[in-house]
């Protein structure tokens, strides 16, 4: 991969601290690793979760989701199942840069009750019913509403999905990409809103269709590695009531005229801040937002990675997680300044990496445990005769937030994926319905006792779990 080279930083002013609602911050140097006192936060409530990716098997008909339990204690994945999406992946031999380069091509909606997966081979996306034990049930296909989809963003009961169009590195493109908005019906199924459908400049790429915290503004990622004019942008959306979308004011926000090659996303969890891939740059991008949706570029930070991609904020806001697609590796970066971020490691994945200038394994999608204390990627290989680089990695995080490989990572089978296929996407569902026991109190999950059980039948049971709780403790 030839990336082009950029370095352009530009400090945030005061005014855009008060925009975020920041506090202001002296200038400090930020330890090797945060204070002790900065603790990843552990959100309470069932340790039982499923991983999804998607095999984005090339062969027609073929594609699939794979299901994965983890352990809990350990984040160790065992194999739940394949599951047929009934659409067809996306074949890239050889491997160019570009098709491969969307994020969110598997999603789930926030009660874990449904899953989508994008078939960018076909045109369309699956909808699965995520089952009591993690398992899918294939509600139907429905067509994207574009070329190649490859990001679901996920607003309630409204999903997006962006479409990346045919342009690739070398390859100018013929078909425009595009996003298009659906309604999530009760069953799962998707209604497409008319007059929903944004379209972009032929010769860009949409790689990712981000939800805002508060699920107000919708984030296209636009790439482009010709230097089609309005690629390697942050284009801003307000979701209107009827799911449509409506640009934000400013336009598209860039880091100038020569912007590096912008691909994945994240978003803070409490302040207007949006954290990209600077991924010809080897840099991690800043943009800040205000309530009217107005998208600035702040300031980039250095990433020791080669071509920073994919992006993940933890649910405190502390740490950023960066995929680095060439040196296959995940770096960590202190958010201690949101404003500036500050790597403090880079940790190279463990497995088959295959050799110097042949065959090879980069990283791409990264996904946060809800628990907070795993890391899952993904990886491709980069040509068929190392099928041995198609895999799924689990990191264990340290209290400060730090990176470690303990397990081996799963090398799919080419049974599951096959050689000429290349595995994207992740989805990590907690299963409802785990009893939780804290002192005097019971916490249920919605699903515990039936999907046909009445209110008054699941209180009755739920009271006399209760007691048999405080009779017996957890024994029997």
């Amino acid at each position: 991969m030839n990336w082009l080279s950029s370095s352009s930083t530009n400090r945030c002013s005061p005014v855009t601290r008060a925009l975020l609602g920041l506090e202001p911050l002296d200038e400090r140097a930020v330890p090797a690793v945060l204070n002790a006192g900065s603790v990843l936060e552990r959100p309470a409530g069932s340790d039982v979760a499923i991983v999804y990716t998607e095999t984005n098997n090339p062969q027609e008909g073929r594609n699939a989701v794979l299901a994965f339990r983890r352990d809990a204690r350990t984040g160790d994945l065992t194999r739940i199942g394949s599951f047929a999406t009934g659409g067809t992946g996306q074949l890239n031999i050889p491997k160019l840069v570009g098709p491969d380069d969307g994020d969110q091509q598997v999603q789930a909606t926030a009660d874990g009750k449904f899953l989508y997966a994008v078939n960018q081979g076909s045109d369309n996306v699956s909808a699965f019913r995520i089952q009591r034990n993690g398992s899918l049930q294939l509600i139907g296909t429905f067509a994207s509403g574009g070329d190649q989809p490859d990001s679901i963003g996920i607003a309630g009961n409204t999903l997006y999905i962006g479409n990346r169009g045919d342009a690739a590195a070398g390859v100018n493109g013929t078909t425009a990409p595009s996003v298009t908005a659906f309604t999530i019906d009760r069953d799962g199924g998707l209604d497409r809103i008319a007059n929903s459908t944004v379209t972009f400049p032929v010769g860009t790429l949409v790689t990712q269709t981000l939800v805002s915290r508060d699920a107000r503004f919708l984030f296209v990622e636009v790439a482009s590695f010709q230097g089609t004019a309005g690629g390697n942008t942050v284009n801003t959306f307000r979701i209107n009531a009827d799911g449509t979308l409506t640009a934000a004011p400013g336009g598209p926000a860039s880091a100038g005229t020569s912007a590096p090659v912008l691909l994945g996303a994240a978003s803070h969890p409490s302040l207007n801040i949006v954290y990209t891939g600077f991924a010809s740059s080897g840099q991690v991008g800043v943009f800040t937002y205000d309530e009217t949706g107005r998208t600035n570029y702040v300031s980039t930070a250095a990433d020791t990675g080669a071509a920073p991609c994919w992006c993940q904020v933890s649910k405190d806001g502390r740490v950023l997680y960066v995929s680095n697609t060439v040196t296959d590796s995940v770096s960590f970066f202190s958010l201690a300044d949101p404003l500036n971020p500050v790597q403090i490691q880079e940790l190279k994945l463990g497995g088959p990496r295959g050799t110097p200038g042949g065959a090879q394994t980069f990283v791409f999608e990264i996904a946060l445990d809800p628990t907070g204390k795993f890391l899952f990627a993904v990886t491709q290989s980069t040509d068929p005769s190392f099928p041995q680089g198609n895999q799924l990695h689990t990191l264990r995080l340290a209290r400060d937030g730090t990176l470690s490989e303990p397990l081996a990572p799963i090398i799919f089978s080419q049974k599951d994926v096959p050689a000429n296929a290349h595995p994207q996407g992740l989805a990590i569902v907690q299963l409802n319905g785990r009893r939780s026991f804290s002192g005097d109190r019971i916490y249920v999950g919605s699903d515990q006792f039936g999907e046909n059980g009445s209110e008054s039948d699941q209180l009755r049971d739920a009271l006399n779990l209760f007691r048999h709780y405080r009779r017996h403790g957890s024994r029997g």
